[in-house]
């Protein structure tokens, strides 16, 4: 029997935003960033534990395979007995909010509060947010602390 390794796809779109598949299972709701990709790729290492064969798909067609193995793992003082329940296992699916006109640098709030990034020195920021972080109805606020500004993203589910 072959050996079949987890298959790790990257479709890079033309405004260079990327949409990834794990076995055939979206891993982004939305493209994203292609910044975003080593993140996610080391990541899904982290969590599979062995190797993966990595796809990239360029928008030219243009396509680059490489087998990516996860990092040595770290010392653990004694394995326990208690399996980790599947879904925990998943990973999760990533929805993006964005919004434009913070002040550059400034703190931007993303409400139910989750966390906090700058943005850049465009004043533009960015989150990605697991679906199971989601409220009902997939609407999420991005409020700049200094500008004020205020973006009300929706159907993000």
């Amino acid at each position: 029997m072959p050996i079949v390794l987890p298959h790790l796809v990257v479709r890079v779109d033309a405004n260079d935003r990327i949409s990834v598949d794990l076995d055939g299972g979206a891993v982004t709701g939305e493209p994203v960033g292609r910044h975003a990709l080593g993140g996610l790729i080391d990541e899904i290492l982290r969590r599979r534990k062995v190797p993966v064969r990595v796809e990239i798909i360029e928008h030219d067609g243009t396509t680059y395979t490489d087998v990516l193995t996860p990092p040595a793992p770290e010392s653990d003082p004694a394995p326990t007995a208690t399996a980790e329940p599947a879904a925990a296992r998943e990973l999760p699916l990533l929805y993006e909010a964005t919004g434009d006109g913070f002040v550059p640098g400034e703190d931007v709030a993303l409400a139910v509060i989750l966390r906090h990034s700058s943005s850049d020195g465009d004043g533009h920021v960015r989150h990605m947010i697991e679906d199971r972080e989601l409220p009902e109805g997939g609407e999420v606020v991005l409020f700049g602390r200094i500008s004020g500004t205020t973006h009300v993203v929706r159907g993000m589910g």
